[in-house]
């Protein structure tokens, strides 16, 4: 029963964390989690839900289990228990050790990136058991063994990079050996389930989340296979991996022997064979795991993709489910080719990679910059002009006059914009939460702090999951404040304003109470009655002295149970309110945050000071066609760093030239300029990602369909 509360406990905890932080979350495929397994027992036909390895991605630490214990579909009337396998540093601890052991977690030990020599090591003592491995492999066997749910993540740690790097054989290794122990234990049949998690902002407040459970893999057609071969081990493992050769090259498999069982083979043709089906396997979840998620060879790539899918898809959000194959879609087109490489693909992603960088390092967004400053737009030179289909001209060579007079007719449509009943009817449903935001100020400073002192800087993953956890806290934190400030001014103020409505409320309770006490009175004779009449049969006698609907009634209406009934209402108004509390701000905060975004947020902030500026300050006439040269942008325009992880094993994609001469660039430090400068730059880098997107577009036929 512990583990059923705790892991229950946790499980509340992951639902509002994940809820909370997250405006949309969608679920796909959730069916394939419950492996139903048909059968006859004593009483008849049967059917049950067999064991599942669930094989998910992992680019978010903590979230990613919150996650997948939140989504889980219901299994009679109840949402599935799975049991994680968990690092076995989170095991050391004495409380955390026994958090994760009441919730069912597994432990298991996890190396960072093996040196040369130890790899050659490793080769010298194949065939030795590793006994923490068999400990791991049996207690997940166990857990399989009643039918349970059990969650890995094969890539081995957490980490943030453009695609999946690495795919650990563990979680198939311990699927063919429960296969074998099933066949010799008469077991129900195991499947694992490939699981892609993705977000479109992991560590972005209000951002979304989509979860996708893949198709069922069947663990034993692979092993059918490895034993049914009549020809050598070798030939038998070379012919399972032949079929997956594309990612085959991508994987890094542990030699390790496995327990040996009655089989006609020799135990050495057994545990190749036992290998070949691991490999099978693996290779079989990694590339579930690639269809699942967005898997790009380098930052650049991901970077170029994502801007194309903000400027086609301009001012909608992308359905989410249709987020991961329509972002695979620019990912492929925008990969570098050693085969044929294309310069204009690569001065696309050139452009785009560099207007990336410029929202990046301002905390613009796409869609705020092209709703305050749209591009393209018809100039008044243009319109001038006796053909009225006259190419636009290009930003680059806009001189003063056509900025002012640019400037001069977004602000009056933004400002038209301002005051349209649309508009105001959006501030004022904003505006709703401000009644039930002074708890969630407590959550925002919690959160923040939470994030700045605990996560490691560069670890996006680790930010994201702070700020969840540390905004729970601070909730509850501000929830108890604003009880003790409420209470206080109810004390003050309240009691006295409120008079009339307490005294009605009174009569309804006391009116309440004399019913009960009534009811009471009757249903304590007639238990007299039957008492007497009882006590009689048996030759005894009641005690006349002591009556029981007389001893109720005055239980009722004792000090005692009048203070504890009170405090119970407290406590129950208290959670009501909370409840109401959460939903209201739930039910504001999407449309709220958008508003902020747009308006009050400094990078948007600073736009519409800059807006109004342009128009009171004279400015320079010439064009500056080469601002992107300028020692003040050339900062900017730097791509950020990528996070590095120790528990990842490398493997670097080929490079182009031009990719080869980016990665070059030495680290500029960037200082505060003129917002005037920068905005230039923003458009100027705009104009050119908008062309470079529609020429992503044109070129390629799937993506013209969108």
């Amino acid at each position: 029963m512990e583990l059923q509360l705790v892991y229950h406990i946790l499980r509340k905890i992951s639902d509002w964390a994940v809820t909370g932080y997250y405006s949309e979350i969608l679920i796909d495929g959730p069916e394939n989690v419950l492996n139903v397994q048909q059968g006859v027992d004593g009483k008849g036909a049967k059917r049950t839900n067999g064991p599942v390895i669930l094989c998910s991605s992992h680019h978010n630490e903590m979230i990613d289990i919150a996650t997948l214990a939140t989504t889980m579909p219901k299994c009679q009337g109840e949402r599935r228990h799975v049991s994680f396998w968990a690092k076995d540093s989170m095991f050391k601890s004495a409380v955390g050790g026994w958090v994760m052991r009441s919730s069912g977690a597994i432990p298991v030990k996890r190396n960072p990136n093996k040196s040369e020599s130890a790899e050659l090591n490793g080769k010298e003592n194949l065939g030795k058991q590793d006994n923490k491995s068999e400990s791991l492999f049996a207690s997940t066997t166990g857990t399989l063994a009643l039918g349970k749910v059990v969650g890995v993540f094969p890539e081995g740690t957490s980490y943030t990079q453009p695609g999946i790097v690495q795919v650990m054989p563990g979680a198939a290794r311990v699927a063919v050996e429960y296969e074998i122990w099933r066949r010799q234990n008469q077991g129900e049949d195991i499947v694992i389930i490939p699981v892609g998690i993705v977000y479109t902002d992991k560590s972005r407040y209000q951002s979304r989340l989509k979860v996708q459970y893949g198709s069922p893999i069947s663990v034993k057609e692979y092993l059918d296979e490895s034993f049914s071969s009549s020809s050598s081990s070798s030939s038998s493992s070379s012919s399972l991996s032949s079929s997956n050769a594309s990612i085959s090259s991508s994987l890094s498999y542990p030699e390790s022997s496995a327990t040996t069982y009655s089989f006609s083979n020799t135990e050495d043709t057994y545990i190749a064979r036992t290998r070949a089906a691991t490999k099978a396997v693996a290779l079989r979840i990694e590339k579930a795991l690639f269809e699942l998620t967005i898997n790009a060879p380098d930052w650049e790539t991901l970077y170029a993709a994502g801007i194309v899918r903000d400027i086609i898809f301009e001012g909608e959000e992308v359905p989410l489910n249709y987020w991961v194959s329509i972002s695979q879609l620019f990912v492929d087109y925008l990969a570098p080719s050693t085969s044929n490489p294309s310069k204009a693909a690569d001065e696309n992603k050139h452009a785009l990679t560099r207007y990336f960088a410029l929202l990046h390092h301002t905390g613009l967004t796409h869609a705020v910059l092209q709703d305050l400053f749209p591009l393209p737009i018809t100039l008044e030179s243009t319109v001038s002009s006796s053909s009225s289909t006259a190419p636009l001209k290009d930003v680059r060579f806009w001189t003063d006059r056509e900025w002012k007079w640019y400037h001069t007719t977004t602000l009056s449509k933004n400002l038209r914009r301002l005051l349209s009943t649309s508009t105001a009817l959006n501030i004022a449903q904003s505006l709703a939460i401000l009644p039930v935001l002074p708890p969630y100020l407590c959550a925002f400073l919690v959160s923040s702090l939470t994030a700045r002192i605990l996560a490691t800087p560069g670890e996006e993953e680790g930010e994201a999951q702070f700020r969840s956890v540390g905004g729970g806290i601070g909730l509850g934190i501000g929830l108890a404040f604003s009880k003790v400030v409420v209470s206080q001014i109810w004390r003050r103020g309240g009691a006295r304003i409120s008079e009339n409505l307490l005294r009605k409320v009174w009569l309804v309770g006391k009116g309440f109470q004399v019913l009960l006490v009534q009811c009471v009175e009757s249903l304590g004779t007639r238990i007299d009655t039957k008492t007497t009449t009882g006590l009689h049969i048996f030759g005894l006698s009641q005690n006349s002295g002591f009556n029981i609907s007389e001893f109720v009634s005055n239980l009722i209406q004792s000090q005692i149970v009048k203070t504890l009934m009170s405090r119970l209402l407290k406590g129950a108004g208290w959670l009501i309110a909370a409840w109401c509390v959460i939903k209201w701000y739930n039910m504001c905060i999407k449309r709220a945050y958008t508003t902020y975004t747009y308006t009050l947020a400094p990078p948007a902030r600073k736009l519409w000071i800059h807006h109004i500026s342009v128009l009171i300050v004279p400015r320079r006439t010439s064009p500056y066609t080469h601002i992107f040269e300028d020692p003040d942008i050339v900062p900017y325009l730097t791509l950020p760093s990528p996070p590095t992880n120790a528990f990842i094993r490398r493997r670097e994609p080929a490079r182009t030239a031009s990719e080869g001469a980016s990665k070059s660039i030495p680290k500029y430090e960037r200082r505060p300029i003129a917002t005037s400068k920068l905005f230039v730059a923003l458009m100027y880098a705009k104009e050119e990602a908008r062309r470079a997107a529609l020429s992503v577009v044109a070129s390629n036929e799937a993506a013209k369909s969108l």
